[in-house]
């Protein structure tokens, strides 16, 4: 009976002798088979950019009328009502083809640097095109070499082989503290006062250099200008020099032209009038910059850029716009593959004279025969870097 007691234990142990290798087995190899499939599914590589289109409405057959089922036509007043249901619905599907597309459009300028600088590179290249175009209509805007006052005009970045043809009141100052830091003179834009940027920038002008060192970097460096629109430069070089006090008083320089358009344009000037020259009037201002005996005296705040630049000589690689500086800064920099090392600091440029009402505020004061000799004047500019002619004449 003893005996008998023991043999289910005995037989348990010998089952489990046998067959307990073969089922940790089994087991091991069921765990590798789950780890492995699991393994294979999550750890699958995922892509996280943009599909390559959006899917335009023919691809949903129940947007489009050829895949819609037949119908029996409607009779009687039910025509029109159907007809009306038709265009509402063919006019939703146009919205919402059109609300597509201009998802499309704002990501592809958003999110693919490819797409913003293919457009910026057709602007650049039809902007060249114009100048190109529009000096062949001027011939004797390219003949000759260039002058001293172009010269003069054009800084030379050495670090990165650059040539930057400045022209006041078109963000010159911005550009100058942006070759500074460039040039590892400073850290960052922020920070570099206007007299630092105007006269410790550390470039030298391509008027300092021989005939043969102008010509190598004429030829072989990066070659860039900045145009706007003429009547709202003038407009706003007699703001800031003239019509605001306080920096009219901290600009002794500016006082000069002031005092002497004070003394030729104001009847009846008082002795203090002509002694401090504050105050001048618009008008006075516009009738001083269309006479023409005035010219040869021009500041470079208001004198024509054609002349401080010579594009039609200069063949330069890029011609921004005051308009677009942070597209064409951004679009320049990223080409020359210095985006990383600086931007344009865009958040300082506002510009107030360049609200149409502050515009229209300040021409319409200006009789058309004065606009007209006006036009005249920086008509030029206006053809070679292409602005229309002003609406108001």
């Amino acid at each position: 009976m003893a005996l008998g007691r023991h043999v289910p234990h005995r037989w348990v142990w010998r089952v489990c002798r046998h067959w307990f290798p073969q089922l940790f087995l089994l087991t091991c190899f069921i765990y590798l088979v789950f780890y492995v499939v699991t393994q294979i599914e999550f750890d699958a590589p995922v892509s996280l950019s943009r599909p390559k289109s959006i899917r335009q409405h023919e691809d949903y057959p129940w947007v489009d009328d050829k895949f819609a089922p037949v119908k029996k036509p409607p009779s009687g007043a039910d025509v029109s009502d159907s007809m009306q249901a038709q265009n509402a619905s063919r006019s939703q599907v146009k919205d919402s083809d059109k609300e597509r597309q201009d998802t499309k459009d704002a990501w592809n300028n958003e999110y693919e640097p490819n797409g913003f600088m293919e457009q910026q590179a057709a602007i650049q290249m039809e902007r060249r095109s114009h100048v190109n175009k529009a000096c062949s209509n001027y011939p004797k805007l390219s003949q000759g070499s260039l002058n001293m006052e172009t010269l003069r005009h054009i800084y030379v970045h050495e670090k990165h082989k650059i040539l930057y043809c400045f022209v006041p009141k078109v963000g010159c100052s911005n550009w100058k503290r942006v070759l500074m830091v460039l040039a590892g003179l400073r850290e960052e834009t922020e920070g570099i006062s206007s007299n630092e940027a105007h006269f410790k920038n550390g470039m030298k002008r391509l008027s300092a250099l021989t005939p043969s060192e102008q010509k190598i970097r004429l030829k072989t460096y990066t070659k860039f200008m900045y145009a706007r629109q003429p009547f709202l430069r003038i407009l706003s070089a007699y703001r800031n020099k003239f019509a605001d006090i306080k920096m009219y008083r901290k600009e002794p320089y500016f006082q000069g032209f002031a005092k002497r358009i004070m003394k030729h344009y104001r009847k009846d000037a008082t002795p203090r009038e002509l002694q401090t020259g504050e105050n001048i009037t618009w008008h006075e201002w516009v009738t001083y910059l269309t006479n023409p005996t005035e010219r040869a005296g021009f500041d470079d705040h208001w004198q024509e850029i054609y002349k401080m630049c010579s594009p039609c000589k200069v063949k330069y690689d890029y011609l921004g716009k005051l308009e677009t500086i942070g597209d064409d800064a951004r679009y320049m920099l990223t080409s020359l593959g210095l985006q990383d090392q600086v931007s344009y600091p865009t958040k300082a440029n506002s510009h107030p004279t360049n609200s149409s009402k502050t515009y229209d505020e300040y021409f319409n004061q200006v009789p058309k025969a004065t606009l007209q000799r006006l036009w005249e004047l920086y008509r030029l500019d206006f053809e070679l870097f292409g602005y229309a002619k002003p609406d108001l004449m």
